[in-house]
């Protein structure tokens, strides 16, 4: 059975017991029905009433670790204590990775009770009354062999637990108000059996998960719908539903996909992980942790705008703690000092236009608008505030308004700015900038780029909206099967070609190889010399390394060659997987490329493709790469019209092949990780093909063809002994260089000598004749050597004329 088969059959089980599965075969929702209940009833005007508006909280990967002091735990603390009762919002969303669930040295991963006693400890004395929905991430589901394993402690600590267990993974809420109706839907995306770290990165949803997210969001009778989880779409695996619906066809009716996961990545990749998908008409907005940057999400709308503010705490106030796990005997949370963070501000009018749904809002209602709106929170009294309002860097006349209120039931600190939209009616991107200055001098900025032509302004997230935009988890899979496949074409259609020319007695005129090394020697003497010269010559050389690896290192050919199909087909290595498993064999597995097979042929296609193309590349293809460049000897390289000596390959030379020795003990070392992540050198290191392999590697480097053996016993030899330069046969400029005329011979090849081979080897006149070759091998100096080869090749010219 192909991948792609088995993929589709495991990920479109159906699940017919469900509920709601007959009435929605019965009633299936029209797919063209796209037009959200907020664009059709939208009415009135954005002017300075308190109405229509309400907002909400989304945190993310807060990693409450029982190891690491800095960052974790303490920030989550600060943000409940400081920041939260300040926001007061409608609710808060937590989209997983409550706990960090790793060890001391951040290696091997478990559940901790003791992380997840402090989550639940923290969120009932520190919520303050919010209403709390959370879901797992995948370091909440690390080294759990399925959601009824005694280590599950979502199950048992988390806010929402029941909620998705009783919905199979999926569950969702309603906000009614009297100006709309509103759906918001969690869905978990972690792996049915969770693997211990590193192979628990990319998510995936069943069909079964697929049917349930089909009947909360398809329905249309909502102002705007949004789901939430963990994994970026760009890092899961979406299968599609018994009806047939993709995750494409679901973002058509849901506004915007709020997810955590990616940690704003590495080295600023990350600053700007959100991207607009302009076929569905969707947002999808990932949040930075809470475990480094103290980050959370503000989101509001305002007469169906949908407006949102990343915020961070400010860390540089976050004294260093003294309790990693601050929790008493009785679990009561040892709470920090409180911190005084800047006031924060969320612009909800006019609208971000980098961020517009033009199907899904009513953009218009920002033309009608006579007020600029906006919600600041501080804790601070309103009185106390300065607000200055800049447009196009210009001082905007108008003063703001408090219009809201502040208080613990009905919190709603909204301010409106008079304003008059068609001056900036223009179709020009203009830019509104709001400060607001507290009494500790403290300041609370936010900047939005906003049109009034209902134009989308471009995101320009650079590399972080690329990475949202495409499909990771697509993209490394393509990658590893297109590593092994091209690997394999490389080495085995060069071998099939030589056979071919073997089999038909091509003569040495139309030898290909023969023909390649023709035309880098002509390029080494000047003929047919152009502006890429050095290019061509690069790829001619590459060309006949290619060609010539089957015939110079047949057993390395061959060892390459079982690798890669061995690696396409059978398991890579055997390995305890989830070491939390009761049963015998419970958490054992096998990899391979196309996914994790547990016992009982138990399925997780996902988490092998990242860890597939790191190895493929610089276990396989590095060490493959190398094999190739050293099937072509330098001799042959060098034409002797040139009067040259052709110089040692970098690829031959001693102090390289000591630091292919070093790479090859990295890459060792890469491999010896698995050890200590599953359990023990065995069985996760004896049965690794990766780990034979490399074995194999380093035999080749060390006595193969031109080896690390041989290079350093020849290191001290006189230049004087090594040749100087072979003449090849149908080159005029090898040929006239020693004094003779080009020799055509059918017999002949210029490619059965072998580099490297000791010098001390002396070989005959006759011998040399044989083989269409002349090897300085005898250790005379250039000028003896041209005149033996002079006389060798009229010999043979002369019997060739008779």
């Amino acid at each position: 059975m192909s991948y792609t088969h088995w993929l589709q059959q495991n990920l479109r089980v159906a699940n017919k017991d469900d509920n709601w599965y007959e009435k929605e075969q019965q009633n299936p929702t029209p797919v063209a029905e796209l037009e959200h209940a907020g664009y059709r009833n939208s009415t009135g005007r954005m002017a300075d009433q308190p109405d229509k508006i309400f907002y909400f909280i989304q945190v993310s990967d807060l990693h409450i670790s029982k190891f690491q002091p800095q960052g974790h735990t303490i920030h989550f603390l600060h943000f409940l204590q400081s920041a939260l009762p300040v926001i007061n919002p409608e609710f808060l969303v937590v989209t997983g990775d409550l706990i960090d669930a790793k060890d001391e040295t951040r290696t091997v991963s478990a559940q901790y009770p003791q992380e997840w006693q402090v989550y639940k400890s923290a969120v009932e004395q520190g919520a303050n009354g919010t209403t709390w929905y959370d879901m797992r991430g995948n370091h909440d589901c690390f080294d759990l062999v399925s959601w009824q394993a005694e280590n599950n402690l979502y199950r048992n600590f988390g806010k929402s637990s029941k909620l998705l267990d009783e919905g199979k993974g999926v569950y969702s809420w309603e906000v009614s108000k009297t100006f709309g109706n509103y759906n918001f839907v969690a869905v978990d995306s972690c792996p049915r059996k969770g693997p211990s770290r590193p192979f628990n990165f990319f998510g995936y949803l069943t069909t079964n998960s697929m049917n349930r997210l089909v009947s909360k969001i398809m329905p249309t009778a909502f102002n705007h719908t949004f789901l939430f989880s963990h994994y970026p779409t760009t890092t899961m695996f979406p299968g599609v539903s018994s009806e047939g619906y993709r995750f494409k066809d679901l973002a058509d009716h849901f506004s915007i996909y709020f997810c955590g996961h990616l940690h704003k990545l590495a080295a600023g990749l990350g600053e700007v992980l959100k991207s607009y998908r302009r076929e569905s008409d969707s947002l999808e907005l990932e949040v930075a942790d809470m475990k480094d940057h103290g980050a959370y999400r503000i989101v509001a709308v305002d007469h169906d705008l949908i407006s949102f503010v990343d915020v961070e705490l400010p860390i540089a106030q976050i004294p260093p703690v003294s309790n990693i796990v601050p929790l008493t005997k009785d679990n009561k949370i040892i709470w920090p000092d409180k911190i005084h963070p800047a006031p924060v501000v969320l612009i909800t009018n006019p609208k971000d236009s980098r961020y517009t749904l033009p199907t899904k809002e009513p953009l218009h209602e920002s033309r009608l608008s006579t007020h600029i709106r906006l919600l600041i929170f501080s804790e601070f009294a309103p009185e106390a505030l300065k607000i200055q309002t800049f447009v196009d860097e210009k001082h905007h006349p108008y003063p703001a308004k408090f219009i809201g209120t502040i208080n613990q039931e009905n919190n709603m600190p909204l301010w409106a700015i008079m304003w008059d939209p068609i001056d900036f009616d223009d179709f020009e991107t203009h830019y509104l900038r709001i400060e607001v200055t507290a009494p500790d001098n403290q300041v609370g900025i936010h900047q939005v780029p906003f049109r009034m032509d209902n134009m989308r302004v471009k995101i320009q997230g650079g590399a972080g909206e690329w990475i949202i935009w495409a499909s990771i988890s697509s993209l490394v899979r393509f990658l590893s099967i297109f590593a092994v496949i091209a690997m394999l074409i490389t080495i085995t259609v060069p071998k099939v070609y030589n056979d071919y020319e073997k089999n038909q007695q091509v003569d040495i005129r139309h030898n290909l190889r023969n023909k390649i090394l023709l035309l880098i020697h002509e390029i080494e003497v000047g003929i047919n010399r152009g502006i890429y010269a050095d290019i061509q010559k690069h790829f001619y050389v590459w060309m006949h390394r290619i060609l010539q690896f089957p015939e110079e290192q047949p057993y390395v050919w061959s060892l390459c060659f079982i690798c890669l199909l061995s690696l396409m087909t059978l398991p890579w290595f055997r390995a305890e997987f989830i070491p939390s498993g009761k049963e015998q064999n419970e958490g054992m597995g096998f990899f391979y490329l196309w996914g994790l097979l547990f016992e009982k042929h138990q399925w997780v296609p996902v988490d092998t493709w990242m860890y597939a193309i790191f190895q493929l590349t610089f276990n396989v293809g590095i060490f493959i790469l190398f094999f190739i460049w050293k099937s072509t000897s330098a001799y042959q390289l060098k034409c002797k019209g040139t009067g040259q000596q052709h110089a040692t390959l970098v690829c031959d030379r001693v102090w390289f092949q000591v630091l292919v020795l070093i790479y090859w003990v990295w890459r060792v070392q890469g491999l010896s990780d698995l050890a200590t992540f599953y359990g023990g050198i065995y069985p996760a290191l004896v049965f690794n093909l990766l780990i034979w392999w490399l074995i194999a590697v380093v035999v080749i480097i060390l006595i193969g063809k031109n080896g690390f053996y041989e290079s350093v016993k020849n290191y001290h030899k006189k230049q004087q002994s090594e040749p100087v330069g072979i003449p090849l046969e149908i080159c005029p400029s090898c040929v006239g260089a020693v004094g003779g005329e080009p020799i055509i011979d059918d017999n002949s090849h210029f490619f059965v000598s072998t580099a490297g081979q000791d010098e001390e080897q002396h070989l005959s006149i006759q011998q040399e004749e044989s083989r269409g070759l002349l090897f300085d091998g005898d250790g005379s100096d250039s000028s003896s050597s041209a005149s033996n080869s002079t006389r060798a090749f009229r010999r043979n010219a002369s019997n060739k004329r008779d």
